[in-house]
């Protein structure tokens, strides 16, 4: 029955796991690290988190006397992994402008602390809360051991793991409910989203909760674009079609400026999905041209979103050049997995959608002549 290993809510708890401010600017972080047993000259690595998985390295520390310091510089909250030469293991925190302290145990480091900031406080209080659920089934597994050959105590045993494995399952949306509103509830719900079987209909709600201001920060935007889409794609209840409301997104530019949809709209604003490698879109695109530099004056607007890959930006900055590609252009370089297809449900490219200046959709999937057709209609009138 029981097993050696626990399924953590849906691989959250892994992802994450594994005082006066000196600050001199507003978007300077300090890590003050204490590590007794460590000795000098180990390096101490911050790496990025995707998934829970360590990433690159984003900055580097040496222990001193039983000690390090990061100092740099960071415009929201984003999750960071720690890790020290010669020790097994990592431990997490979510790095912020904050001054924060860190007392790293050697022969444990994912239990090690983690002071300073609000984030660090509601992730602290997550770990807790879930740590504590673990070790009541733990506890369980020896107790169902000691009770073999007493089937009432063992058939209670069992009815009660069976309760508390519901309760670690569903533990980080019930968090989640309690704690809506800070940088690492919405860290926490892109994890749980991103995980086989999670409830959408709870994690809906949860989203629901979240202040729209914390939406709407510009280190959270993308963030938020993902969970909606997987939770649309979950519940199979959205679909992008005439007479709805486009979703609205933000997302980078060539130069890294982010661009929202809502605030470019014109009277009439094609969006294109397409990409660089994509022949079909380069075919259409010298229509867009033609159409843009017929119309634009009256109101029409363009923003193309780039499927091209990670590797691709300097492929896609030359097609937008060649192409002549002189509106709006944004990607996230993530080829399929990009937020806004999936928020879009594109599936195929090229893909259009035809907004008016609320956002209204009025048309889709439409190219070439009947394209043009539908903008002169629109703005001939």
């Amino acid at each position: 029955m029981f097993k050696s290993s626990l399924f953590f809510t849906a691989g959250v708890l892994y992802l994450f796991l594994a005082c006066e401010s000196n600050k001199a600017s507003e978007n300077e972080f300090i890590i003050s690290g204490e590590a007794k047993g460590v000795f000098n000259g180990m390096r101490v690595y911050l790496k990025t988190s995707e998934n829970g998985q360590k990433g690159s390295t984003t900055d580097t520390a040496i222990v001193a006397n039983e000690a390090f310091e990061f100092k740099g510089n960071i415009k929201g909250a984003e999750m960071r992994i720690l890790t020290i030469d010669g020790i097994v293991g990592q431990t997490a925190l979510v790095l912020e402008p904050e001054r924060i302290e860190v007392t790293i145990y050697k022969d444990s480091i994912y239990k090690s602390e983690v002071r300073g900031g609000n984030n660090n406080t509601i992730f602290n209080s997550y770990k807790n809360g879930y740590q504590a659920l673990v070790e009541k089934v733990n506890s369980l597994r020896q107790a169902y051991i000691l009770a073999q050959g007493n089937t009432d105590d063992v058939r209670e045993i069992q009815e009660r793991n069976t309760d508390l494995r519901l309760e670690l399952k569903n533990f980080g949306l019930n968090f989640l409910k309690q704690n809506p509103d800070s940088d690492f509830s919405l860290m926490l719900l892109d994890g749980i989203t991103g995980q086989k079987g999670f409830d959408a209909k709870i994690a809906l709600e949860v989203f629901e909760l979240m202040p729209q201001a914390l939406l709407n920060k510009s280190t959270n935007t993308i963030i938020a674009q993902k969970i909606t889409a997987k939770i649309n794609t979950e519940l199979n209840t959205f679909e992008v079609k005439v007479g709805v409301k486009a979703p609205d997104f933000t997302a980078p530019n060539p130069e890294g400026e982010m661009i929202t949809l809502s605030k470019i709209l014109g009277k009439v604003t094609i969006l294109d999905f397409w990409a660089s490698w994509c022949r079909p879109c380069r075919i259409e695109n010298p229509n867009f041209v033609k159409i843009y530099d017929q119309y634009h004056s009256k109101g029409l607007e363009i923003i193309s979103v780039s499927l091209d890959r990670n590797n691709q930006k300097q492929r896609w900055v030359e097609a937008i050049e060649k192409d002549q590609l002189n509106w709006y252009n944004v990607s996230n370089l993530k080829f399929w997995q990009d937020p806004l297809a999936k928020l879009y449900n594109v599936s195929s490219i090229p893909a259009t959608f035809i907004l008016d200046e609320e956002g209204i959709v009025l048309a889709t999937k439409l190219r070439g002549a009947v394209l043009e057709t539908k903008i002169a209609e629109l703005l001939e009138n």
